[in-house]
């Protein structure tokens, strides 16, 4: 009994020290966010910009580790799936110490031929491992959802201008030296000066 006893406290004690042994490895590398789920209650409309709430990128493991911003779908979604071109990070990609953690801006900016209808994603933070080639792994992930309406390709293509000349208001100068040229042009041609000595 005493010898069974004797096995059974040393399977045990090799089991915890293989548990124990393990742990750290298993939690050297880790991610989490502060947010399961971002539900964008208004329709969005094509040609448009959208700023989604900040949420938080935080480093659970023992070393420091850099994480990538994604987006990707969810297996088996009946909502469409957006474009990963449509998603800008603020930053895109950042290094956390163990136990730091960073607010991340998600910005949507819609085409001005978006297709209309519900959509579903999932964003958040991938581990990028170090190594021959940069290889993604355990990640963390908000499942957002937002509709665009419907909406005319012209209105679509109105907002994306507005948005990029309120981004870019020297782009204004270009029409206007253009119709001031194309006026002076008008002016000289219906307009004849002739200045003449008198004798």
């Amino acid at each position: 009994m005493s010898g069974q006893l004797g096995r059974f406290v040393l399977v045990l004690g090799l089991w915890a020290a293989a548990l124990l042994g393990a742990a750290p490895a298993a939690a050297s590398m880790a991610v989490s966010i502060d947010v399961g789920r971002i539900d964008v209650t208004e329709a969005l409309a094509p040609g448009g910009e959208y700023r989604l709430p900040t949420f938080g990128v935080r480093n659970p493991g023992i070393e420091p580790t850099t994480y990538r911003l994604t987006v990707s779908g969810i297996d088996g979604q009946a909502a469409l799936l957006p474009d990963a071109a449509w998603f800008t990070f603020e930053p895109a990609e950042l290094t956390l110490a163990p136990g730091e953690s960073r607010p991340v801006q998600a910005i949507i900016t819609l085409p001005a031929d978006s297709e209309p209808g519900a959509y579903t994603a999932l964003i958040g933070p991938q581990i990028v491992a170090e190594g021959s080639g940069a290889q993604v792994g355990a990640a963390a992930a908000a499942r957002l959802s937002f509709t665009i309406a419907p909406s005319s390709w012209l209105e679509g293509l109105l907002r994306t201008i507005l948005r990029v000349v309120g981004e870019q208001p020297w782009l204004l100068a270009l029409p206007l030296l253009l119709v001031l040229a194309v006026i002076v042009w008008i002016v000289q041609r219906r307009f004849s000066f002739t200045v003449a000595r008198r004798a």
